[in-house]
């Protein structure tokens, strides 16, 4: 196959892929609060890896997020925009994590568009198993961290700061970090939760992304390694 050849039919998966995450990622399953959903457009992201290749799969998470939010009618919403922001770093994560996990065990090959995979012997368990452990924990643990310091004062100081009427106080200022948000009077009733010392804060963070992300990463590793291990027999070059 030559490059303009391989090129071509790398834009056709890329777009398909895309539209594909696109209506998947339209499917949302709110839980509970206003900015934690979840969704199974990971699941033809990580398929993206093994089929385009990681660059192209970078290239439709961001597809995914703009495109979803357009259909939407969500582009210029501050809190949805920034929500996008945020899967596309949770996606970004889940690639990284299974793109180390498959170097670690061998499991890593070539795009399919452009190497027919040799190796098609099953997975054992310990290795579906260290696959799914590690992208879960890989997901939780960035996901949690990033919302202990950054993602929630930021989402916070959104629904308090700029839609007071969605929260029953308001913030002094706009908080980009942990640092000044937890020193704000309006912490003392967020949604109805007093998160004004940082134990409670934690407590929050930690009861309402834990689950989340152990569950996001759970069921789609779960969905996705067999799917992985039927494609990869499939030749589609």
């Amino acid at each position: 196959m030559s490059q303009n050849q391989l090129a071509l039919k790398k834009m056709i998966y890329l777009v398909t892929l895309t539209a594909i995450s696109i209506v998947l990622g339209l499917f949302e399953i709110p839980l509970g609060l206003p900015w934690l959903k979840i969704d199974l457009s990971e699941i033809v992201i990580l398929l993206s890896v093994i089929i385009i290749g990681p660059k192209e799969t970078f290239v439709v998470i961001l597809f995914r997020g703009f495109f979803r939010q357009f259909l939407q009618g969500e582009i210029l919403i501050l809190d949805q925009v920034f929500g996008e922001l945020v899967a596309v770093v949770a996606s970004s994560t889940l690639v990284l994590s299974y793109l180390a996990i498959g170097k670690l065990t061998g499991r890593l090959h070539k795009p399919m568009l452009e190497e027919c995979i040799v190796d098609n012997t099953r997975m054992k368990f310990k290795e579906y198993l260290l696959f799914i452990v590690g992208m879960t924990l890989a997901l939780s643990t960035v996901m949690i961290l990033l919302n202990i310091f950054f993602i929630t004062p930021i989402y916070i100081s959104i629904y308090m700061y700029y839609y007071p009427g969605a929260a029953a106080s308001t913030l002094s200022q706009f908080h980009f970090s942990i640092f000044t948000l937890i020193k704000d009077p309006g912490m003392s009733n967020v949604f109805g939760a007093d998160l004004s010392n940082m134990s409670a804060y934690l407590a929050y963070i930690i009861g309402n992304y834990a689950l989340l992300n152990v569950a996001k990463g759970i069921l789609t590793s779960v969905i996705f390694l067999p799917a992985k291990e039927r494609i990869e027999k499939m030749k589609i070059i």
